[in-house]
């Protein structure tokens, strides 16, 4: 999944909701995977593990927050890019946008 994130194009926040999985964790795999922590080596560690019966679960459905965000702007000014932001914001889309601007 790690590796995935690195393709042209991908999606870190896409690419964990396809694995029903917290976006920060792929996050934290992606971070471990640059430094030369995730691989072979880091695979010999592990366990292994067999898969009887596999059954897909429906994710839970995120229903908004009582209070949503107040509107506001933000600009982020960075040697890559610029961000602009009115509105609501989507935290996961801007930490993906963030995270592709600063490599």
């Amino acid at each position: 999944m790690a590796q995935e994130t690195f393709l042209p194009g991908a999606s870190v926040a896409r690419i964990a909701q396809s694995y029903a999985l917290n976006a920060n964790q792929l996050f934290l795999w992606r971070r471990m995977y640059r430094e030369g922590r995730l691989g072979n080596d880091a695979a010999k560690k592990l366990l292994p593990v067999t898969i009887r019966d596999e059954r897909l679960v429906e994710a839970v459905k995120v229903v908004e927050a009582a209070s949503p965000s107040p509107l506001g702007t933000i600009d982020i000014k960075l040697a890559k890019g610029n961000v602009h932001i009115a509105g609501r914001v989507d935290l996961v889309v801007l930490r993906t946008a963030l995270e592709c601007l600063l490599g």
